[in-house]
């Protein structure tokens, strides 16, 4: 199973949480949300209402244990809404400067934006075109079970669950 880490605003978490496991179920990718996923729990804490945003957080703690979770990644699939989120710009950037491949998701109409457009390598205007760009009908078994596992100069790596790869020519590149 391939994992992407899966950088959003905070304040978006919800309905992006609820889109998340739809899309693990549907695309067989497991997704890395900082906000729920591992040992963080300040989201929970907040949505109870036992704490209030940045209460109580180890900046330190925090920023290495999500650098660590995007490096062990494959990639990272970023929500940039319009909602205000320093980290997942961040994270982008981060993710970019270590090789790894940045799908953006660009609700806001800022799209081309010089900087997001600099640290993406493919951008999509909504969540349903992020799915159809990164999952592809196997060549192989015929279902669509398969997905982007690498992003290369020339070409595109799929792996597919039945275990069959191939490669295929790059797409145009920042579309």
């Amino acid at each position: 199973m391939i994992d992407l880490y899966l950088a959003h605003p905070f304040d978006s978490r919800k309905y992006i949480r609820k889109w998340e496991k739809g899309f693990e179920k549907r695309t067989g990718i497991n997704l890395i949300n900082p906000f729920y996923d591992g040992i963080r729990t300040e989201a929970e804490r907040i949505d109870s209402g036992r704490a209030t945003r940045y209460e109580e957080l180890d900046a330190q703690e925090l920023i290495q244990r999500d650098i660590t979770k995007i490096l062990l990644s494959k990639g990272i699939i970023s929500i940039v809404d319009g909602n205000l989120s320093y980290g997942t710009i961040q994270e982008m950037v981060y993710a970019h400067l270590n090789n790894k491949f940045v799908f953006s998701v660009i609700t806001n109409e800022h799209y081309n934006h010089p900087w997001l457009k600099y640290h993406s390598s493919k951008i999509f205007r909504c969540l349903k075109d992020l799915e159809k760009g990164i999952i592809k009908k196997c060549p192989y078994c015929e279902e669509n079970k398969m997905h982007i596992v690498a992003i290369e100069k020339n070409f595109d790596m799929y792996e597919c669950l039945c275990g069959e790869s191939w490669m295929e020519e790059k797409w145009e590149k920042r579309t």
